[in-house]
Protein backbone atom coordinates (compact mmCIF):
# COMPACT_ATOMS: atom_id res chain seq x y z
CA UNK A 1 0.00 0.00 0.00
CA UNK A 2 1.01 3.50 -0.85
CA UNK A 3 1.23 6.53 1.69
CA UNK A 4 -1.73 8.25 0.27
CA UNK A 5 -3.85 4.44 0.37
CA UNK A 6 -2.88 4.10 3.98
CA UNK A 7 -4.32 7.69 5.02
CA UNK A 8 -7.53 7.11 3.25
CA UNK A 9 -8.12 3.72 4.98
CA UNK A 10 -7.34 5.65 8.23
CA UNK A 11 -9.68 8.61 7.86
CA UNK A 12 -11.95 5.99 6.81
CA UNK A 13 -11.51 3.89 9.71
CA UNK A 14 -11.89 7.20 12.17
CA UNK A 15 -15.15 8.41 10.09
CA UNK A 16 -16.61 5.08 10.38
CA UNK A 17 -15.74 4.67 14.48
CA UNK A 18 -17.36 8.79 14.30
CA UNK A 19 -20.57 7.37 13.02
CA UNK A 20 -20.26 4.42 15.87
CA UNK A 21 -19.84 6.79 18.97
CA UNK A 22 -22.61 9.09 17.98
CA UNK A 23 -25.29 6.27 17.44
CA UNK A 24 -24.10 4.76 20.57
CA UNK A 25 -24.02 8.37 22.54
CA UNK A 26 -27.67 9.13 21.02
CA UNK A 27 -28.91 5.99 22.05
CA UNK A 28 -28.36 7.01 25.57
CA UNK A 29 -28.97 10.70 25.55
CA UNK A 30 -31.92 11.49 23.09
CA UNK A 31 -34.14 9.92 25.94
CA UNK A 32 -32.74 12.10 28.76
CA UNK A 33 -35.66 13.28 30.83
CA UNK A 34 -36.54 9.42 31.55
CA UNK A 35 -34.29 6.15 31.93
CA UNK A 36 -35.19 4.61 28.73
CA UNK A 37 -31.84 3.76 26.34
CA UNK A 38 -33.13 3.17 22.55
CA UNK A 39 -30.17 0.26 22.61
CA UNK A 40 -33.38 -2.09 22.60
CA UNK A 41 -35.01 -0.56 19.15
CA UNK A 42 -34.31 -2.50 16.04
CA UNK A 43 -32.91 0.54 14.09
CA UNK A 44 -30.22 1.55 16.72
CA UNK A 45 -29.40 -2.28 17.76
CA UNK A 46 -29.04 -2.50 13.77
CA UNK A 47 -27.04 0.57 13.04
CA UNK A 48 -24.82 -0.48 15.65
CA UNK A 49 -24.01 -4.27 14.39
CA UNK A 50 -23.32 -2.62 11.12
CA UNK A 51 -21.36 0.09 11.90
CA UNK A 52 -19.19 -1.76 14.81
CA UNK A 53 -18.64 -4.72 12.20
CA UNK A 54 -17.49 -2.45 9.63
CA UNK A 55 -15.66 -0.27 12.16
CA UNK A 56 -13.97 -3.94 13.35
CA UNK A 57 -12.84 -5.53 10.38
CA UNK A 58 -11.65 -1.76 9.19
CA UNK A 59 -9.22 -1.52 12.57
CA UNK A 60 -7.82 -5.27 11.80
CA UNK A 61 -7.30 -4.12 8.59
CA UNK A 62 -5.56 -0.91 9.10
CA UNK A 63 -3.07 -3.01 11.67
CA UNK A 64 -2.33 -5.38 9.11
CA UNK A 65 -1.55 -2.50 6.38
CA UNK A 66 0.97 -0.94 8.76
CA UNK A 67 2.43 -3.74 9.71
CA UNK A 68 3.07 -4.85 6.14
CA UNK A 69 4.26 -0.89 5.98
CA UNK A 70 6.40 -1.45 8.32
CA UNK A 71 8.10 -4.84 7.34
CA UNK A 72 8.25 -3.55 3.83
CA UNK A 73 10.56 0.22 4.97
Amino acid sequence: MKGRQLELLVFLTQGIGVIFYVIFLAAFYIPLPSNDTLIGDSVVRSSLSIFGGVFLILIIVSLGASRLVKQEG
